[in-house]
């Protein structure tokens, strides 16, 4: 009983993190989440929209939850974003059946994990890396060819 009354206590003190108001966006910003919400629909239809959020509330709660992710980004950034959708809807990644706003602001952040090519950066020109930072090509293989001696010197 006393556990239940101190857990009551405690609940009735937190103060209240969300508020029945929505976000302020600047014209700019307001911009960019209706043009990334009109991209999204355009990209998946009206029937995949529908089935994610059914009605409009549901999608203006959709939109007060992913406003400032979006509102960071302009046009052109979203535009690079659903082409990078399209790339990996075409190559059947099936993060990307249906609309998964996480996703697709991933693939500008490059952040999260993907199956596939989303998170790897293979939207982008390979640059070739050197694998260790130290010596020439010729030198890591050495190095490369001693240590495989030593592995297979241990299993004779």
């Amino acid at each position: 009983m006393q556990i239940n009354e101190i857990l009551k206590a405690n609940m009735q003190s937190l103060t209240q993190t969300t508020t029945n108001q929505p976000a302020s966006f600047n014209n700019e910003e307001k911009d960019s989440i209706a043009y990334f919400f009109m991209r999204l629909q355009n990209v998946y239809g009206v029937a995949r929209m529908q089935s994610q959020w059914p009605d409009s509330e549901s999608l203006q709660l959709a939109r007060r939850e992913y406003g400032k992710k979006i509102a960071k980004f302009s046009r052109e950034d979203i535009n690079k974003a659903f082409d990078l959708t399209h790339s990996e809807k075409e190559s059947n990644n099936k993060r990307f059946e249906f609309p998964d706003i996480d996703a697709i602001l991933g693939l500008l952040t490059n952040s999260g994990v993907f199956t596939g090519s989303g998170g790897t950066l293979s939207h982008r020109l390979y640059k070739p890396e050197e694998l260790l930072g130290v010596g020439t090509k010729e030198e890591r293989r050495k190095v490369a060819l001693t240590e495989i001696n030593k592995l297979k010197e241990m299993f004779q």
